[in-house]
């Protein structure tokens, strides 16, 4: 492999880290190899993926190059893996141990390509019903799991890795027109896969957990809110380390009747599927919600909570959030979620009446969802907050789907979050004392500027995070480009 540039950046420290972020960074140029993605496996090291142009000699495939480099970013061996290719579509999952490549065709065909961490290869096939269309893959243990759904029927495909059987989940409709499923999430922990699913019965809205381990379906359950006047948006899972399940996620005001949280929820279920508490918590309850707005808009919300206040009404935010998994340690729980709100752009067309001039229609289309903030939420076993913070998000970009920019590292000494934004890396520490400390990190140096940057950063093992991505670079004074694939290893606060 051409490695084109290596360089070391040494941070010094600020901003109330004990000792300044180490960064070492290693681009790679793009000439006849694609670079992919880095995908960590803690200890272990990470695995790059590139496409390599002069390795394309298997009929019907793209053949990709995994590379292992150790957690001192050396290489140390690579393998190469073809995945069918024709007419052919793409969908990949990573856990603790392996990176599954899904490849999948319309007429149900599907390959599932497993890297291990260890560099060693298998293949699994299989057919699904016809007419499936695939959202994703999952898997844990000694089995895949593959989600898609037909024209009438959400379909789960499970194989097993080992004697390569087949069997399919058993997730039944009420409503076709309303059913959707929401989440579609493992737990590598307790080797359970836990999928949530949206539908409504006589126009009350169920939301519903479907648990699975080994292959098989181990429990169903019906997420219920005690208050008629507030309804389950959206949910995740945590297994707790006494068999519990923490049940988190959003709620709406049944008044508004949209899919628009306000507020969130956690509930707590017992072994024996018992509720031990259900709490509900207005956004403007969590400290600092409103930080990501200018002062002006922040001192109107808290006049209309106190005209509020006074009439013993609440004031709520319209809002989505996607939670990360609940963390654990010492009798409190910590949720962190980011927080974003769909975008719509107004598009018109001409449409012909038979009767003359042609009629103008407007309507609104969606436009991704924009990224506003993240929150972090302590409580205790009884769900009681015990302390919570907020803090912008400064992302530009607008994903048309779901996804997570922040990296979180549950730290003995509190949460330490990461995100990218164009030519910077934010990282910020939150103690339960309320104290919180920052740091900025710059993408590239001094004398250089940036034209495109596409960034992504993982939590990697202990203090030790991955940042990957493209970039195109133009050096200010010998006004030189470059395009490339870059990973760097950041070290915060060793």
């Amino acid at each position: 492999m051409k490695h084109y540039l290596f360089i070391l950046f040494v941070f010094v420290s600020f901003c109330g880290f004990a000792q300044g972020p180490v960064v070492f960074r290693q681009e790679f140029q793009n000439d006849n190899q694609e670079y992919i993605n880095c995908i960590p496996f803690e200890q272990t090291g990470f695995l790059l993926q590139s496409f390599k142009k002069e390795k394309q000699t298997v009929k019907k495939h793209d053949v990709f190059t995994f590379t292992l480099f150790d957690t001192a970013c050396k290489q140390k061996s690579e393998i190469d893996a073809a995945i069918p290719a024709r007419k052919s579509a793409y969908t990949r999952f990573a856990n603790k141990e392996n990176i599954y490549w899904l490849s999948y065709q319309t007429s149900g065909t599907y390959t599932v390509t497993i890297v291990s961490k260890n560099l060693q290869i298998r293949t699994l096939s299989g057919r699904l019903p016809k007419g499936t269309a695939v959202q994703n893959i999952r898997a844990i243990g000694n089995y895949v799991y593959i989600l898609g759904h037909t024209k009438d029927l959400p379909v789960l495909l499970i194989q097993n890795i080992e004697t390569k059987e087949c069997s399919f989940g058993k997730i039944i409709p009420l409503s076709k027109r309303n059913f959707s499923i929401s989440s579609f999430e493992i737990n590598e922990e307790s080797g359970e896969l836990y999928v949530f699913t949206k539908d409504v019965m006589r126009n009350d809205k169920l939301v519903k957990l479907h648990i699975y381990k080994d292959g098989q379906k181990t429990n169903e359950i019906m997420i219920r809110s005690p208050q008629t006047d507030k309804y389950i948006v959206s949910a995740a899972a945590s297994r707790l380390q006494d068999g519990s399940l923490m049940i988190s996620g959003t709620y709406g005001n049944a008044l508004k009747s949209n899919d628009i949280s306000v507020g969130i929820f956690l509930m707590k279920k017992a072994n024996d599927g018992s509720t031990v508490f259900t709490k509900f918590i207005n956004y403007l309850e969590i400290n600092n919600f409103t930080s990501y707005l200018s002062t002006k808009k922040q001192e109107r919300i808290e006049k209309r909570q106190e005209r509020l206040a006074e009439a013993n009404k609440e004031l709520e935010m319209n809002y989505l959030m996607t939670p990360h998994k609940i963390l654990e340690k010492d009798g409190e729980f910590i949720l962190v979620a980011e927080s974003f709100y769909p975008t719509y752009r107004q598009e018109c067309d001409y449409f012909p009446t038979g009767m003359g001039a042609p009629v103008m229609h407007c309507y609104p289309v969606f436009d991704g969802f924009q990224y506003t903030h993240f929150f972090i939420l302590s409580f205790n076993e009884q769900g009681e907050i015990l302390w919570s913070n907020a803090s912008p998000l400064q992302i530009e970009e607008k994903p048309y789907s779901v996804i997570h920019y922040l990296s979180v590292n549950n730290k003995p000494t509190g949460i330490q979050t990461m995100y990218s934004s164009w030519d910077k890396i934010y990282v910020q520490e939150f103690s339960s004392n309320g104290s919180t400390s920052n740091k900025e990190i710059d993408i590239i140096n001094e004398d250089e500027k940036l034209l495109f940057s596409a960034t992504k950063n993982v939590h990697w093992y202990n203090n030790a995070f991955l940042s990957y991505g493209n970039q195109r670079i133009k050096n200010k004074d010998e006004h030189s480009k470059r395009q490339i694939f870059f990973m760097q290893k950041i070290v915060v606060d060793e």
